[in-house]
């Protein structure tokens, strides 16, 4: 497999998040948590998570080294994609990572201590995107506000999380996609007539 072609990236990465959605769902079931019912859709949560998304990205787009270790990592993959792959990646990445997250993780540890739970499932959020150690605490980050629109911005609502990690990676998987192909196009050689 060959996870620089579009389709194989797709391919792989679609069942990779089927995987994980399958786990939580299956262990969701098993601790007796509620994962879509824990979804309020309205227009006030979509909105909030839409601004969150925006205010992270321009939060981080300062780090232009943590920017480049992503581009390093995903940007030849992301680069093959068109448009529409990238935003349909953005959705799927968005709701089965906070339903295993915020939904699943969360809700689950919350039962013993609330705080312990936020911390342990964002450190675990943190391990799981880390290209780096400095990438890791940037993501721990990034889980502890998801984690916060989830919680404390009013009843909880996965809806919040879920839109701003979603428009959060689709903005991300955009920029790192065209920074990969303007750096290729600058890196290559010219023909000779």
């Amino acid at each position: 497999m060959n996870l620089e072609s579009r389709e194989d990236f797709l391919t792989f990465t679609g069942v990779f998040l089927f995987s994980l959605l399958s786990v939580t769902v299956l262990l969701a079931y098993w601790a007796e948590v509620p994962l879509t019912s824990r979804v309020h859709w309205n227009a006030r949560d979509f909105g909030i998570g839409l601004l969150a998304a925006v205010v992270m990205y321009f939060g981080f787009s300062w780090m232009t080294s943590l920017r480049d270790q992503a581009g390093d990592a995903l940007g030849k993959s992301l680069a093959q994609c068109r448009w529409y792959d990238l935003a349909i990646l953005a959705i799927l990445v968005g709701v089965i990572e906070e339903l295993m997250f915020r939904g699943l993780l969360e809700q689950w540890l919350a039962r013993w201590d609330p705080v312990a739970a936020f911390f342990i499932a964002n450190i675990i959020f943190g391990l799981l995107h880390a290209i780096s150690p400095l990438y890791a605490i940037l993501a721990a980050t990034l889980g502890g506000i998801l984690s916060l629109l989830t919680w404390w911005v009013g009843d909880f609502n996965l809806l919040r999380p879920i839109v701003a990690h979603a428009v959060y990676d689709f903005i991300g998987f955009m920029v790192i996609g065209a920074e990969y192909r303007k750096k290729e196009s600058e890196t290559e050689i010219p023909l000779e007539p």
